[in-house]
């Protein structure tokens, strides 16, 4: 999955899991997730769990830091890397 769809995915996840008063039709990489979109700390680590259980990305846990994640942008790269460090594990198995 490259970058687009993840986006597409990630305002899929929010909109069905997230109580957002406005969600965007198109995230935009420089969206902030508190301040543009709303999303508090808490809602950001369900969020995270979400990607997990819906993306088949596994997220480890010393790489959760909420401050990590400001921008769409930022959490797309995340979940980039994270694709990609799966699909070298499945090549190196």
């Amino acid at each position: 999955m490259r970058r687009e769809a993840y986006r597409l995915r990630l305002r899929e996840v929010m909109a069905r899991h997230l109580q957002l008063d406005e969600l965007p039709e198109r995230l935009e990489d420089r969206q902030r997730l508190a301040e543009d979109l709303g999303v508090d700390s808490i809602m950001l680590m369900q969020l995270i769990v979400w990607i997990e259980l819906e993306m088949k990305l596994d997220v480890p846990e010393h790489e959760v830091d909420a401050r990590a994640y400001v921008t769409i942008g930022a959490l797309l790269d995340f979940m980039l890397t994270l694709q990609e460090t799966r699909e070298e594990e499945v090549r190196g198995a």
